[in-house]
């Protein structure tokens, strides 16, 4: 019987390259797109994707990406970020099931949000603290599940790997030298596994990083959980 594995992952944070990095197993079967962006389900996932109470058909849901999937293979993929709000329902849908967790720094997780969404300071800085929030509490409830950073893949991409490899063996021919195309704040390019935080955080003005600290300021235990630290305004 295969496993299901989630990437739970927000918006903006690394999760289509981590997505295709696991993609390149032998062993996997992922999705063409995010689950949520199939045709099929696009008007049904994409409403309210981040309301908790909305309540959506996963046996519909499931019925569709198993038409995707190679259920032949022993792991089968799927990544759509609101599902880091969802797991508890993904835990009663799906059976074997993994997840993987990944967080980004929220500085640069917000640089995002605010120039792929132009969202004000202010609401992508609160997004990005409820998704390392939402994330926390996803490692402290998930039994089956392996948490990660950003930064910790695109730094030490191959001990990364032998991290996922040990949480399940299925995965250990991942390529950590294959190049991805992925969307970021050079455009949509295809490179190798590459660290993007410095150029975004050096995008941002001393009173967006302010402005932002009023936000981060108020949330140090989450901050310190996943390792992170507020960002000094530059002069």
């Amino acid at each position: 019987m295969p496993c299901y594995l989630f990437v739970l992952c927000p918006p903006y944070s690394g999760s289509t390259l981590l997505w295709k990095l696991i993609s390149t197993s032998i062993n996997v079967s992922s999705l063409p797109l995010e689950g949520q962006s199939l045709p099929e389900l696009v008007t049904v996932m994409r409403e309210k994707p981040w309301n908790r109470d909305h309540v959506l058909p996963w046996p519909q849901i499931k019925a569709v990406w198993e038409t995707y999937w190679d259920t032949k293979k022993p792991v089968l993929l799927e990544k759509s970020p609101p599902n880091i709000i969802r797991t508890q329902a993904i835990l009663a849908n799906f059976k074997p099931v993994k997840f993987i967790i990944m967080v980004r720094n929220p500085y640069a997780h917000s640089e995002g949000l605010m120039r792929r969404n132009n969202w004000s300071v202010k609401r992508a800085a609160n997004f990005s603290i409820m998704c390392l929030r939402t994330q926390l509490e996803n490692t402290r409830e998930l039994n089956g599940a392996l948490a990660l950073t950003y930064e910790s893949l695109v730094l030490n991409p191959t001990k990364a790997c032998q991290k996922i490899a040990q949480f399940m063996p299925e995965l250990s021919d991942m390529d950590t030298e294959a190049s991805f195309e992925i969307h970021s704040i050079d455009g949509t390019l295809s490179r190798p596994i590459t660290d993007l935080n410095t150029v975004k955080t050096a995008s941002l003005s001393a009173a967006t990083i302010a402005s932002m600290n009023d936000v981060f300021s108020q949330h140090p235990e989450t901050l310190k959980a996943w390792g992170y630290e507020l960002l000094v305004p530059p002069l």
